[in-house]
Formats: structure tokens, sequence, C-alpha cells
């Protein structure tokens, strides 16, 4: 009586172990790291302030389409970046190569199988969030920024 419930015990351990592993591995987030934010001198550009993020997307996702209210330069570190632009289509860019998304452009980056590692340096409206949805004025939250 004892070996049917031990077994019982262990086959269900198994299956809340594969079926959460396949659940978190579909909501993997993009993951942006703030490692500079400063203002710019008002006398050079009134208004304006200096982001700089690491972004680290998971293999075969995407970020949602948005834009910033500032200039966007990146440098493609690692893996296998693609970068869509509104108007431009899609770009798989070499690594150690730049970017640029122009301001207030829709944009979308996202990642092939090896996923993503990107320098991105923004020249940015000082107070604003740094990032809006397609069509809402509101915050993405498909990437946590810290």
């Amino acid at each position: 009586m004892r070996v049917p419930a031990v077994a019982t015990s262990v086959l269900c351990i198994l299956i809340a172990f594969f079926a959460g592993t396949t659940h978190g591995a579909n909501q993997a987030k993009s993951k942006v790291t703030n490692l500079l934010q400063d203002s710019l001198s008002e006398k050079f550009t009134p208004g304006r302030e200096v982001l700089v993020d690491l972004v680290e997307i998971p293999p075969n996702s995407q970020l949602d389409r948005h834009w910033h209210p500032g200039e966007e330069f990146h440098y493609y570190l690692e893996g296998d970046p693609e970068i869509t632009i509104e108007g431009k289509g899609i770009a798989r860019p070499a690594l150690g190569s730049v970017g640029h998304v122009p301001f207030e452009t829709l944009h979308r980056a996202g990642a092939g199988q090896a996923g993503a590692k990107i320098l991105v340096f923004r020249v940015h409206t000082k107070g604003k969030p740094w990032r809006y949805l397609e069509n809402e004025q509101h915050e993405a939250q498909d990437a946590a920024r810290k």
C-alpha cells in the first residue's frame, strides 16, 4: 500500500516539474539593465538626457512594437539579433555592427535561436517614460528595466 502512494507522489512531482518548465519557457521576458541615465547640458541640448541600457532577449522571442521619445542607437554584442523598423523591414545585423532607430519611430527588437544582447544608447526627452507601446501612451511591460 505504501509503494503506490510513493509512486503516485513521485509521478505528481514529475508532472508538476515538467509542466512548470514548459510554462516558464513560454513566459521568458527580455531583460533591460540600465547602465547610465544622465542629463545632457541645457546649453548643448535642452530637455534631453542620455540612457544606456543592456538589452537581453531570450531565444526565439520579440519585444512588443514600441517607440521612444528620443533617438536610439544599437551596438549588437551577442547572439542572433533581429530588428524591425517601420518602413525599413526586418534587419539581421552582424555582431559588432551598429544600428539607428529615428526619433519616435515604431520598431521591434527580437532574437533568433541564439537569443541576443544589444547595447542601446538613447538621447531621450527628459522626464518621459523610457518607451511606449504601439498606439498607446503608457510604458510597455514585455521587458523589465532595472
